[in-house]
């Protein structure tokens, strides 16, 4: 991956869920579109006083090792109860690495922007786009009330993923009888 690729985190927030799901199908009818690489995007549901619930997925790189932490590691960043409820379906690999690059080369306004947009609805889409800036597929969004992006860069992002699978997280643990 080039070092320059963009990547954009985007959030959206509904009023309506079918207006949501449009939005879904149509970012996901569009995804091989372009200078296309990667594509993950979550719909999100309000339950309540408890927050936000995954309700649906779909991603391109769920076949890597890391796939699944590309949608659930910033969404972790930006609602930690819900990227932990995506994060222990999909797995951890990578999360740390992936969570640690959007925390270090995002700005935090402009997180705590996406975070405040996902919980103003009553549900809302996360997107991770690699090789399209937040512009581009936020203007997919039509149905959206309210949109925040958040663009960074790869960067040395493949260097980390390589270190946090080369470094285990821990060694082995004794457990009592």
């Amino acid at each position: 991956m080039k070092v320059d690729a963009p990547i954009a985190l985007i959030s959206a927030s509904y009023s309506d869920r079918d207006r949501a799901v449009d939005d879904f199908e149509a970012v996901w009818r569009v995804r091989h579109e372009g200078d296309f690489h990667h594509t993950a995007i979550a719909l999100l549901a309000s339950d309540g006083a408890h927050g936000l619930h995954v309700e649906r997925t779909n991603n391109t790189a769920k076949h890597l090792e890391w796939g699944g932490a590309l949608l659930g590691a910033p969404l972790f960043v930006l609602a930690p109860e819900t990227g932990t409820e995506l994060l222990a379906a999909v797995g951890l690999s990578g999360a740390g690495a992936i969570a640690c690059h959007v925390r270090l080369n995002a700005s935090p306004v402009e997180l705590a922007t996406s975070a405040r947009v996902l919980r103003s609805g009553a549900c809302s889409l996360v997107l991770v786009v690699v090789n399209r800036r937040g512009e581009e597929v936020t203007q997919l969004l039509t149905q959206a009330d309210r949109t925040s992006s958040v663009d960074l860069v790869w960067g040395d992002l493949e260097e980390e993923l390589s270190r946090d699978f080369a470094t285990p997280m821990s060694g082995p643990v004794l457990v009592a009888v």
